[in-house]
Order: C-alpha cells, then sequence, then structure tokens
C-alpha cells in the first residue's frame, strides 16, 4: 500500500470537485431566483393606502365577495351592539327599579322598629312607674 499514482489522485479530486461546483452554481442560481421572486411579492404586496387597497379589492371577484362579506358583517355588529345597549338598558332598569323597591322596605322595616321600640320603651317606663 504504498505510493499512489498520479493518475488516481486527479480522478479523485475531479470526482469530488466536480459535485462541490455544481452546487455552488445550483445554490448561486437559487439564490438569484429566489431574490427575484422576493423583489415581485415585495412589489406586488407593497403598502398601499387604505383607499387604493379598497379600490384594488374591489375591482377583483374575489374582492367582491370580501367586500360583501366585510359589509354584512358590519351591518351585524352594528345589530348586535344595538340589542346590547338595549338590553343593557332594560337591566339597568330593572335594577334600579329593585334598588328602589328594596330601600323603600328597608326604610319600612327600619321605621316598624324605630315604633316597636319606641313602645317598648313607653312599655317599659309604665311598668317601672306602677313598681315604685
Amino acid at each position: 500500500m504504498g505510493k499512489t499514482t498520479g493518475k488516481s489522485a486527479n480522478y479523485t479530486k475531479e470526482k469530488y470537485a466536480e459535485p462541490c461546483s455544481s452546487h455552488s452554481k445550483d445554490l448561486l442560481i437559487g439564490g438569484l431566483i429566489g431574490g427575484m421572486i422576493g423583489a415581485a411579492a415585495a412589489l406586488l404586496l407593497a403598502p398601499k393606502s387604505g383607499k387604493e387597497l379598497r379600490s384594488d379589492l374591489a375591482s377583483t371577484e374575489g374582492g367582491q365577495y370580501i367586500c360583501q362579506k366585510a359589509n354584512e358583517l358590519k351591518q351585524k355588529s352594528e345589530e348586535l351592539t344595538e340589542q346590547y345597549k338595549a338590553a343593557t338598558t332594560e337591566i339597568s332598569e330593572k335594577v334600579a327599579e329593585q334598588y328602589s323597591l328594596i330601600c323603600e322596605n328597608i326604610n319600612a322595616l327600619k321605621q316598624t322598629l324605630i315604633d316597636a321600640q319606641a313602645e317598648v320603651m313607653e312599655e317599659i317606663k309604665e311598668e317601672l312607674e306602677e313598681e315604685k
């Protein structure tokens, strides 16, 4: 096993060198193509003003569908908002009414207790005077 001939050493270098240059070439081409695709996507997806974007969307069939659905969702959300406002107002009125009734009942009970206390105090005074 000693020396190798120059021919076999060159064959080995060529065998491994060729795929490397092929991979480098493929990588370079892939990078260039990817760069061009990225640049095209950047141009196509560049931000526009809201007005321009809406007009672009409205001009396509898919855009018209999206605009229609967006309007339907907006209308539905407005309806739901009105329903929630009405329900909230109704609940607030009921709570206020119940609060008022509870306060009236508490005040009536308080007055009943004050009257009962005064009556009991009067009875106690009378009994104390009788015992004297």
